[in-house]
């Protein structure tokens, strides 16, 4: 599973589903738009295994108290994963959906991503629009939720020699709002997220790769 969807469904799955399940009752706004972008993730990838030349592997898995939870499939285009989908076993509902945006070097440049807990539908607990720039050596994205909130950042590589591994938390996890705000001051910052939107934009609705359907 992509480890960002395990930063925060993880420890869901132990301690939060109670909690969260009544906090999305108590906002249809919020379970109607994130539902909404599972749906239209789940389309793209329809429409995406429909038009190009893919192969499918399949394997199950699950956690320690549900080992044989899920059903998943990757989809390969080219030997690049395109997609990737879990399905629970016992009710064949969607529990994990994921679809990678290539540009022509077969670099992910935008995916899209959500995620449902166990037996709980009522809406996705995390929802991804992720994008990605490659700039001399370093490997950086961005993510926003279907709502446009900025949800994290993330840098790896190597800037002038030196290694890089940047991790910038929105919910302020992993540092206080002062240390994201001087760290985005930073040279390596800059050029790490250089090129990258600042806002999900249009592709809050999930988008295939330009003229994708037009062949």
């Amino acid at each position: 599973m992509n480890p960002r969807i395990l930063l925060l469904v993880g420890p869901l799955l132990v301690h939060g589903a109670p909690v969260f399940s009544q906090a999305l009752q108590e906002d249809q706004t919020h379970v109607q738009t994130w539902n909404r972008f599972a749906d239209q993730t789940l389309k793209l990838h329809r429409q995406l295994i429909e038009e190009l030349a893919v192969k499918r592997k399949t394997t199950t898995g699950g956690y320690a108290h549900l080992p044989e939870f899920y059903r998943e499939e990757s989809y390969f285009h080219d030997g690049e994963l395109i997609s990737r989908v879990q399905w629970e076993m016992e009710s064949g509902d969607l529990h994990v959906i994921e679809v990678f945006i290539r540009d022509d070097q077969g670099r992910v440049v935008r995916d899209y991503t959500a995620a449902y807990l166990p037996e709980y539908h009522n809406a996705p607990t995390q929802t991804l629009v992720s994008f990605h720039a490659y700039n001399n050596g370093l490997h950086a994205f961005r993510s926003f939720d279907a709502s446009g909130e900025l949800n994290v950042e993330r840098c790896t590589g190597t800037h002038e020699g030196e290694p890089v591994e940047l991790l910038v938390d929105l919910g302020s996890v992993f540092g206080s709002a002062e240390e994201d705000s001087e760290l985005q001051q930073t040279p390596v910052y800059q050029r790490c997220f250089a090129g990258l939107p600042e806002e999900p934009g249009k592709y809050l609705i999930p988008t295939g790769p330009a003229g994708w359907n037009e062949r």
